[in-house]
């Protein structure tokens, strides 16, 4: 018993370093970060001598900065550049705006929703937005190449604009939609409120696979000895069967984009086929937790326990791994790629032992 609350303290402690460290990484960028910067707001006010490449959820190249090399900024919400660029400026994101005082020495890249242009630009400038706003002191010594459904234009240069089709504004209306690589592949830093709803909701959950594992306990003994004696033949199993499950939605995918009515003729039979794949994958991960809680209270506890009190711990045991890698950066995908790794094991256990209903192990009669 005091092994485990040692392990609970220590799985504590790490949550607070891990989210601690997420926080520095992924909010602490400052102007002297080299390297990429994946950040939620950033904001440059001095000189850089290299590269910049941020993506952001806000930019800010303030009045005072200076990028002696090409710069690449990603905002979801907005980028505003209102110091000097020396190379090539290249800006994506929802409203962007080049201030009086931005000075881009080489060429410029402009891909938005709203653009406000101000400044001046020595080299070539291409934009493609939404709505371009072009202000009276704006200057520009290339050539401009200006792709926008609407312009309002105060400057005395005369601008001609040609229409943007969809393809030219998705790269745009991706980053308004959401779909935008900081947050969900960063781990989204520890909170207590959701660690406790998180919590109850594992723990809820944990009890409900140890009441089910109580009602059938011979048959997770199967799938549990399937894993143990041959885990390398159910794996590929489970993998086979992810893999085949994939190819069907695929397929019913093409079939929906080249033959409409067909497609939907076939997504119920699909629905009907996944859903019992989903039960199988469901009830191998509680095999895999009546796993995991074995080794833990074997390694901690020094004893068995009945197998709706193994199958709690080794759930609730999967609930501390995940916080602790949701919590640092990248953790996400971890936990993707541990979910569909150890889920096919277990579903690969369930499908070979037909849910536990026959050992996966052949036995032979020898007379004699």
């Amino acid at each position: 018993m005091r092994k485990l609350l040692v392990l609970v303290v220590i799985i504590i402690v790490v949550i607070g370093v891990g989210s601690a460290a997420s926080h520095r990484v992924l909010q602490g960028a400052t102007t002297n970060h080299d390297g990429p910067v994946i950040t939620s707001s950033y904001t440059l006010n001095d000189t850089k001598s290299d590269d910049l490449f941020v993506i952001a959820d806000t930019a800010h190249l303030l009045k005072d900065s200076h990028v002696e090399a090409d710069a690449s900024l990603i905002g979801r919400s907005g980028v505003t550049i209102d110091g000097v660029v020396d190379g090539d400026l290249t800006v994506m994101g929802g409203a962007i705006t080049m201030g009086k005082d931005a000075q881009i020495n080489g060429d410029a890249s402009l891909t938005g929703n709203s653009i406000t242009l101000a400044g001046h630009v020595t080299g070539d400038l291409s934009v493609v937005a939404e709505n371009v706003s072009v202000d009276p002191s704006w200057q520009i010594d290339g050539s401009l190449d200006v792709c926008a459904n609407h312009l309002i234009n105060e400057n005395t240069t005369d601008i001609s604009v040609r229409q943007c089709g969809s393809n030219k504004l998705a790269g745009w209306q991706s980053l308004r939609a959401g779909m935008f690589a900081a947050k969900p592949f960063s781990g989204g830093g520890f909170s207590l409120a959701g660690f406790a709803f998180t919590g109850l909701l594992a723990l809820a959950l944990a009890a409900l696979s140890g009441l089910i594992v109580t009602i059938f306990p011979r048959r997770f003994g199967q799938m549990t000895q399937a894993i143990r004696t041959l885990p390398a033949r159910v794996s590929r199993v489970g993998c086979l069967t992810q893999i085949l499950a994939v190819a069907l939605v695929a397929i019913l995918g093409l079939v929906i984009a080249v033959l409409p009515p067909l497609g939907l003729i076939l997504l119920p039979f699909l629905a009907l086929l996944m859903l019992p794949l989903g039960i199988l994958f469901i009830i191998g991960w509680m095999t895999i937790a009546l796993l995991l809680g074995d080794w833990l209270l074997r390694r901690f506890a020094r004893h068995t326990s009945p197998p709706m009190l193994t199958v709690i711990a080794g759930s609730l045991g999967f609930f501390f791994i995940c916080t602790l890698l949701s919590v640092v950066p990248f953790g996400m995908p971890l936990i993707f790629v541990m979910v569909l790794l150890l889920g096919a094991v277990g579903l690969g256990a369930a499908i070979m032992t037909r849910v536990g209903t026959r050992s996966a192990v052949r036995s032979y009669f020898v007379q004699g």
